[in-house]
């Protein structure tokens, strides 16, 4: 029986895929295509090993995150992370003091909502409030090394609220039944952070400033400004314990307490705008984090004090480290992409990247669900090109996306199979397939940088859960066993 040309490529590439779905017992590398009237194909399978050893970035992007992030917390491996957020104010459209007559003042409070804390919830959190000595600039992109000049005294210095608080509230018992009535009290816990600059019956200098400049009529943005720039919240220098994730809540702003006439009457606010509680708002005050992380008293980690230094992962127990915020990124070097190039008429079938996670190593942290690839250099230089007239990071191109071109990120996905099968993994098939045809840039990579805090979060990915993701400000963290990171390749052979 004669059959066509076209059938025989579609017998060869049922045979070839399904090669690549082999058994755990089957070999691939014994397996051979060799059908009539067509060039035998050999198809093989292997894994290659990776080295690994961890490095940190210099800084990070915290501007225009959904989060931002305050306190101090200790780790026995990676030494003392500190935290510290800077806010603009910005006046808000509620009624102010001057549109009644004989206001009076209650209060100050800062509020501010949390999504959680890093650490222990059961201490409570100590901070110190400073003005600030000058506006954010308009055309600065503030980083995680950033910082502004603060006035002094500070506003509030060792203020401390809890972080564990309940409340309680009535709920239906069953709120998915359309005819259960019943309710139940059930305590349920308390986002916000409240910090009194100032109590009822109590005065300061700042306060007093504040509520005279909002009863004196022709209050506006230009005053406010001149009398609050901005404010920066640091944790008190003594204090230690937890780091508190604050988000975009309706419950964070400044609001002033004051009533009119006398005490009976019924109280009245004026809120001090700190953010913009849905992330849609291009005019609402700015905020950044400035995170700090001293690993000198890291035995294993003090090294890390520039871009070009490392820690190889012989030297941490087979582990090596990712985590958000702090730019701390696990370095891969890949000999087998070498080995690769040296072997002609190669075809690259599937390339994967698996990075598995140590088991019951990260118990404070959650992990992160997206890293990302940079192409480095030797010194751990993140490495550019030209893009339509724009200098951009390289970063590694998802599968099927141009291996030289940007925006289209490869989201390494993290996996969880159990608590003892925890693992990132990534799809390089296309990328892998130009790096051995040597269709790269000029410059060819001498490893990779696998972190969960991209440099520039503009434009990195069209994986919309990854790109929702990169606007968030976490200190994610997971702990990999380097030793057994691998580079899985299929390849036939014409």
């Amino acid at each position: 029986m004669n059959w066509p040309a076209s059938a025989f490529r579609r017998a060869s590439a049922f045979f070839l895929s399904a090669s690549l779905l082999l058994t755990a017992c089957e070999d691939p590398n014994e397996l051979g295509l060799d059908l009539p009237g067509t060039t035998p194909i050999n198809t093989e399978f292997k894994d290659f090993a990776v080295t690994a050893s961890t490095v940190k970035l210099d800084s990070l992007g915290t501007l225009g995150r959904n989060q931002y992030l305050v306190g101090r917390l200790t780790d026995a491996n990676l030494g003392t992370i500190t935290a510290r957020t800077f806010f603009e104010t910005k006046v808000t459209s509620d009624s102010l003091p001057s549109d009644y007559t004989n206001a009076r003042l209650d209060s100050v409070v800062l509020r501010l909502g949390f999504d959680r804390v890093y650490g222990t919830d059961t201490k409570p959190v100590q901070f110190d409030l400073f003005r600030l000595a000058q506006p954010l600039e308009e055309r600065v992109t503030y980083t995680s090394a950033s910082s502004l000049p603060v006035q002094t005294p500070a506003l509030l210095t060792n203020v401390s609220d809890k972080v564990n608080r309940t409340a309680l509230v009535r709920q239906l018992k069953n709120p998915t039944s359309a005819d259960d009535t019943t309710t139940v009290v059930v305590a349920v816990p308390v986002r916000v952070v409240r910090l009194p600059l100032v109590k009822a019956g109590q005065t300061s200098s700042f306060t007093t400033q504040l509520f005279e400049a909002l009863n004196t009529p022709g209050f506006s943005q230009t005053t406010l400004s001149s009398l609050l720039p901005g404010f920066a919240l640091a944790p008190t220098a003594s204090f230690s314990g937890s780091i508190v994730q604050f988000g975009r809540s309706a419950s964070t702003r400044m609001v002033v307490y004051f009533h009119v006439d006398k005490r009976k009457t019924p109280g009245r606010t004026y809120s001090i705008d700190l953010g913009d509680p849905t992330g849609t708002n291009p005019n609402a005050p700015r905020f950044f984090t400035q995170i700090t992380t001293d690993l000198s008293g890291s035995a294993a980690f003090a090294g890390l004090r520039t871009r070009k230094d490392s820690v190889s992962a012989d030297r941490t127990n087979g582990l090596t480290y990712i985590q958000e915020g702090t730019g701390l990124s696990t370095k891969l070097f890949i000999p087998g992409l070498n080995e690769l190039r040296k072997q002609p008429n190669l075809i690259i079938n599937r390339a994967e990247l698996i990075i598995p996670i140590k088991p019951f190593a990260n118990l404070q942290f959650a992990y992160p669900p997206f890293a990302y690839l940079y192409e480095v250099n030797r010194n751990n230089l993140v490495l550019r090109r030209n893009v339509n007239g724009v200098t951009q990071d390289r970063l590694v191109q998802r599968d099927v996306a141009s291996a030289q071109g940007a925006g289209n990120a490869a989201a390494v996905t993290y996996y969880d199979l159990g608590p003892t099968n925890k693992y990132y993994s990534v799809l390089l098939t296309s990328y892998v397939q130009a790096y051995v045809a040597g269709k790269l840039d000029a410059e060819i990579p001498q490893g990779f940088l696998l972190t969960p805090s991209p440099r520039n979060i503009n434009g990195l990915t069209t994986n919309e859960e990854a790109a929702l993701q990169l606007t968030n400000l976490t200190l994610n963290r997971a702990v990999l066993d380097a030793n057994n990171i691998r580079l899985r390749v299929y390849t036939s052979s014409l």
